[in-house]
């Protein structure tokens, strides 16, 4: 198990002191916790905050959870997320196979198989992510702590561009839709295709023009230097 801790979690359970005894116990484990009492108010802390990973319950009032997961799979397929509940069914199953999820735990949750379900987390996100990418030969980018680097100097950014980077990078292999960048950037508002490419334009002056391609009518990949 990680004992220096690197990455964020949200953690979603509507059993307050299920949740107060969950978040002590994950502490060690995590540099943020962030707590929601059901799938929607998770949604938007999900959105605000771009948690690492997820942990969330199924039975909970105004947005269960796999419906959280399967509103979280349309604009992010590789976050990590650990799915929990007390009654297992084989539609539960086949929903969670379908969503991509590390782990399905079933409560009472014994510690060795949490603790296998974080470290499976810890080793997928490694894998898809090293900590420090090359953009340039002069640019590097730190996935987390979302900084770009010129020459040991940190250049700021501002979010919307950080955001941008941030999805492009964790999906380096492969071509990010529209629709995948609004839902993370602009998940509260509607995106303009004039903003998005005014946003790719300001991040091409400041780093490399040929660094992030427009595939037309689908669109933007990362070029990350090798």
């Amino acid at each position: 198990m990680i004992k220096q801790p690197k990455y964020s979690l949200l953690y979603v359970e509507d059993e307050m002191q299920t949740r107060k005894i969950a978040t002590s116990y994950f502490d060690e484990y995590f540099t943020q916790i962030f707590e929601a009492n059901d799938g929607k108010e998770a949604l938007e802390i999900y959105y605000k905050k771009k948690p690492d990973i997820i942990i969330t319950d199924i039975k909970m009032p105004k947005m269960d959870g796999l419906t959280f997961c399967k509103e979280i799979r349309k604009a992010d397929e590789k976050t990590p997320v650990i799915i929990v509940t007390a009654y297992p069914t084989t539609e539960y199953l086949l929903d969670a196979v379908s969503l991509n999820l590390v782990k399905y735990l079933v409560k009472p949750i014994q510690e060795d198989s949490l603790l296998e379900a974080l470290e499976l987390c810890f080793e997928k996100i490694e894998a898809q992510s090293p900590s420090v990418v090359k953009l340039t030969s002069k640019y590097l980018y730190d996935t987390f702590n979302h900084s770009l680097i010129y020459e040991e100097k940190i250049i700021k950014l501002t979010t919307s561009q950080t955001m941008l980077l941030d999805i492009l990078i964790k999906n380096r292999d492969q071509v990010v839709s529209y629709i995948e960048i609004e839902n993370y950037i602009w998940y509260d508002k509607a995106m303009s295709k004039d903003v998005l490419r005014c946003l790719v334009r300001d991040i091409r002056k400041i780093i490399d023009k040929g660094m992030i391609t427009n595939i037309s009518k689908l669109g933007y990949k990362i070029e990350l230097y090798e």
